[in-house]
């Protein structure tokens, strides 16, 4: 590597690092599927016929200065052919609070996409897949169940689906995250804390998420690139709309529809890539969360999220 890729990859190191206090967002896993993602690092019409791209991450979340989500993730792209691809990831995740700290593997996303139709300047795609839990959200701490927020899977089986209109500078795309089960075996209530000094922290924090049914999410992007051969910055907006109320089996409470646990989120993101050449791409995203939604039993709010991207493609 020569110094001038050196002081490069330095520089967007250091670039990703000062965005903590600045940028953030939240979804279960629809945002980052397929060509729902775009990729502001490379021409989605060059010459380069690269099959495989093998994503490495490592990601920083926080969410009211409370709560830690940290970790890294690995993806891989195959390109079938021109108009087809499949997409599979997952990430080993840190979840770090008040309470607790947890680790382990997050759910496995698998998507296909297929680009529908293709115009001179622009492409429309659609996107089909599915998360599959790496556990059922059942997790404890001294014997008691834990919030969803320190739970490194969602525990449900999820579809996904979504289109994608992209130009050489714009992206614009829709997505519907479906939960195809409930949480039957996630216990989570704080009044299992009830004679802890911690319980009234508890149930100011961590409102009960026992059985959780989490309703469906409807995301849209809209993105803008600039680019030259070799740099791209791409700002971007990110909304997650879900429509209806999450239902819970309380202790205290009994059974009942969240308020305040539907509704908008609006992330505002930046994005910073580099070339080093077709193969190889270094990109540093920051986010943050604009608008929040009132409660999140399902533990997906995030205020700051930072990312690091190494991109290998063949």
């Amino acid at each position: 590597m020569t110094v001038k890729k050196l002081l490069i990859l330095l520089f967007l190191i250091t670039t990703s690092n000062s965005f903590i206090n600045a940028q953030g967002c939240s979804d279960a896993g629809i945002c980052t599927t397929g060509a729902l993602n775009p990729d502001s690092d490379r021409l989605k019409f060059n010459k380069v016929d690269n099959k495989f791209t093998l994503s490495y991450q490592t990601y920083w979340q926080s969410y009211k200065e409370k709560a830690f989500d940290y970790g890294i993730s690995f993806s891989v792209d195959y390109k079938i052919n021109s108009k087809s691809s499949l997409q599979i990831k997952s990430l080993y995740a840190f979840r770090e609070g008040p309470l607790t700290t947890t680790q382990g593997i997050s759910d496995i996303t698998l998507s296909y996409s297929y680009l529908v139709k293709q115009w001179d300047n622009w492409n429309l795609s659609a996107v089909l897949g599915t998360k599959i839990p790496t556990s059922d959200a059942s997790s404890t701490f001294e014997g008691k169940p834990i919030p969803m927020f320190y739970e490194p899977s969602l525990g449900t089986y999820d579809g996904l689906f979504g289109v994608a209109l992209n130009s050489k500078a714009w992206h614009l795309s829709f997505g519907i995250q479906q939960p195809l089960t409930t949480l039957e075996n996630h216990e989570y209530d704080p009044e299992y804390y009830k004679n802890e000094p911690n319980y009234e922290f508890m149930k100011k924090w961590y409102t009960s998420s026992r059985h959780l049914d989490r309703k469906y999410d409807v995301s849209g992007r809209l993105k803008y690139t600039l680019r030259t051969s070799k740099w791209s910055f791409a700002p971007s907006v990110l909304a997650i709309y879900k429509h209806d109320r999450t239902y819970i089996e309380s202790l205290e409470d009994g059974d009942y529809l969240l308020d305040g646990s539907q509704g908008l989120v609006v992330n505002t993101v930046v994005e910073g890539s580099y070339n080093f050449s077709p193969h190889l791409t270094l990109s540093a995203i920051a986010a943050y969360a604009a608008k929040q939604r009132a409660f999140n039993p399902d533990g997906l709010a995030r205020d700051y999220v930072i990312n690091l991207i190494i991109k290998h493609q063949f």
